[in-house]
């Protein structure tokens, strides 16, 4: 018989919540297949030996929801998982996610993932059953909620996590073959704007209107590929479920014309660097090891993301315009916003509320963020004694305000400033302005 995963675990769920029985583990077991027919009992000799081999090696098995309804909350999540389950199988603990209330945003993501943690899934779901039934000591419901809160409480560094993202042999050549088809040979870059379409297409039942302030038209990047085409470096339009066409020249609209789920990775990961804005995907060539430069960061100053490091990172921001003065705020004003934005939430209604108007990057500042992050890649810039200063008087600022929010060092952005940004906005570190 056919089962339907999603019926499997919400029965699951309800059962963990509802049941007061006593013997409420063994339900939840139970659940976790549908199959009753005899390909079961034909299989029943190939999960016996993989029941033995992990009772083996393993004394507890501990159960845990995995989910997520973007792609950035999935890769933290996952990441706390690999890492947990590496110390916890030295102490003979195996642990296994079941992929609950997960809005899968991408399955060759999620088949990566499978090779570092113990994934259920429908391809699996009636082996783990089998070895749940039997094995003698499993946490059913004591840590299944372990990996519900996406927290920001590690530090990370992007050549330690990109091991955790490997493909096969198989999917490197499929990855390469399909560059070739979109005549990416040489150096190319990646690029994202993010827009409302992507939430209203997956989550179409809820308003995320309150995140649209986080918007950019993928547009502002002309000049930026104008220079990268000189460059002889290609951009390429990442995304899916896109507002906007990129209507100029040297971008490959992979968006709207190329869209492939294993591509996703492989062109996020083989980039000279990629230039976006701070979104879910974005997470995705950072744990790969690839520089960012992320440009239209917002809320500018609240507690950052678990973000791995990588010493050529770059970010700009948008600016803050208070329409009854008719001016642009400093920093340490717009810290001043931002700490009311996030007691709102981070609702981005409440910058009308306060009467400020969200400022998108211009071409120009994209072009000068993109110009500094090739240079820095190429060995090409070197920073005068002043753009050193500046850089060291907007950090002096930031970790002082990080310092008395009470961040975690895991909460605070670990980029460098694009210098050009700050040497032309010289007023953002000013005082106040009058």
């Amino acid at each position: 018989m056919k089962f339907d995963v999603k019926e499997i675990i919400g029965c699951y769920r309800k059962l963990i919540y509802k049941s007061i029985r006593r013997d409420r583990e063994k339900q939840i077991i139970e659940c976790l297949s549908c199959e009753k027919d005899a390909g079961f009992n034909i299989r029943k000799v190939e999960y016996r030996k993989t029941y033995q081999k992990i009772k083996k090696q393993y004394t507890e098995i501990r159960v845990h929801k995995l989910w997520s309804t973007r792609i950035g909350e999935y890769i933290v999540r996952y990441l706390r998982a690999v890492e947990d389950s590496e110390v916890n199988v030295k102490s003979g603990i195996l642990d296994l996610f079941v992929l609950s209330d997960c809005v899968n945003h991408n399955t060759r993501l999620s088949k990566i993932m499978g090779r570092n943690i113990h994934i259920v899934d429908e391809t699996n779901v009636d082996i783990w059953m089998y070895i749940l039934t039997h094995f003698p000591k499993v946490e059913l419901i004591k840590y299944w909620n372990t990996y519900s809160i996406k927290r920001n409480d590690r530090l990370r560094n992007s050549i330690d996590t990109a091991q955790y993202f490997k493909l096969t042999e198989s999917e490197e050549g499929e990855g390469q073959y399909k560059k070739k088809l979109m005549e990416l040979q040489r150096e190319f870059v990646c690029a994202l704007s993010r827009d409302a379409t992507y939430l209203a297409t997956i989550l179409p039942a809820l308003d995320c209107s309150y995140h649209d302030y986080r918007d950019s038209d993928i547009n502002k990047t002309k000049r930026a590929a104008d220079y990268l085409l000189k460059k002889g470096i290609p951009m390429v339009r990442m995304g899916r479920y896109v507002l906007h066409k990129a209507n100029f020249n040297n971008c490959i609209d992979y968006a709207n014309q190329y869209y492939d789920e294993l591509m996703d990775i492989v062109l996020m990961r083989d980039c000279k660097f990629f230039i976006g804005d701070p979104n879910g995907l974005a997470l995705l060539p950072m744990v790969m090891n690839r520089p960012v430069a992320l440009k239209n960061w917002v809320p500018v100053f609240s507690n950052a993301e678990s973000f791995p490091y990588n010493p050529h990172n770059l970010y700009i921001f948008k600016k803050y315009y208070l329409i009854s003065e008719n001016r642009f705020l400093t920093i340490k004003e717009m810290m001043q916003i931002d700490k009311k934005i996030k007691r709102g939430k981070y609702d981005g209604h409440l910058y009308e509320k306060y009467g400020i108007e969200v400022v998108e990057n211009s071409e120009e500042e994209i072009l000068d963020l993109v110009m500094e992050m090739n240079s820095r890649i190429d060995g090409e810039w070197i920073e005068t004694a002043e753009e050193i200063e500046l850089q060291e008087k907007y950090k002096t600022i930031y970790r002082e305000w990080c310092r008395q929010q009470n961040y975690k060092e895991s909460e605070i952005i670990n980029f460098n400033i694009g210098i050009m940004f700050l040497k032309k906005n010289l007023f953002l570190l000013e005082d106040e302005r009058r």
